[in-house]
């Protein structure tokens, strides 16, 4: 009861806005002072508690961070996109081992997710850890190869990282599941327009 008065004390003061000032000092530093804000305003939010540990890993808070991916565990077991987020966050702290397990555990508790298994392997990809990728999209693409975005998707991205290669078989897959979608073809076309980067 003690800890609900005073959140609600705080609360007021955590929703005020800052200055400009204050968006000047360092960078770590806000994310941690903007991610426990956010928390305060949202703390039940799996997704966002994901997110708001990466902020926390990168101000070099990891036992908060920790504890917001615990939390967002708890709150979401099985969603795939949870976990996904986690190890975007592992991965752009530098701890690959964590970031792997969080994958592990997304194919284990959702094994159906095709797009977040899709968007996760993009992620490694991005990364460097094409190998990992590669392994990850193949279990996309068997959950169904009639999806031709997801096929577009990682090509993209393959493209971005310079893996031709990979780009070609996955274009490829994409023309096979659907030779007579326009959409599709314009995907590709952009794909190389773009060299790979990210659409608008």
């Amino acid at each position: 009861m003690r800890l609900l008065a005073c959140c609600l004390l705080v609360l007021p003061l955590f929703s005020q806005a800052l200055d400009e000032a204050a968006f000047r000092g360092d960078a770590k530093h806000l994310a941690a002072a903007c991610a426990d804000r956010a928390r305060l305003l949202r703390p039940k939010d799996a997704k966002m508690l994901a997110e708001y540990g990466r902020s926390f890993l990168v101000a070099g808070e990891r036992a908060k961070a920790e504890e917001c991916f615990q939390a967002a565990r708890l709150e979401s077991p099985k969603d795939a996109d949870v976990h996904r987020l986690i190890a975007v966050a592992w991965l752009r702290g530098g701890q690959r081992t964590e970031a792997l397990k969080a994958i592990a555990d997304m194919q284990t508790l959702d094994p159906k997710a095709k797009n977040a298994f899709t968007r996760a392997a993009v992620n490694l990809q991005d990364f460097g850890l094409a190998k990992e990728a590669d392994t990850l999209m193949e279990r996309a693409w068997i959950l169904d190869p009639s999806d031709w975005q997801n096929c577009i998707l990682f090509g993209r991205s393959a493209l971005r990282k310079t893996r031709r290669d990979a780009a070609a078989k996955w274009f490829s897959r994409a023309t096979q599941a659907k030779p007579s979608e326009e959409r599709m073809w314009n995907a590709v076309a952009l794909a190389y327009a773009d060299h790979g980067a990210e659409p608008n």
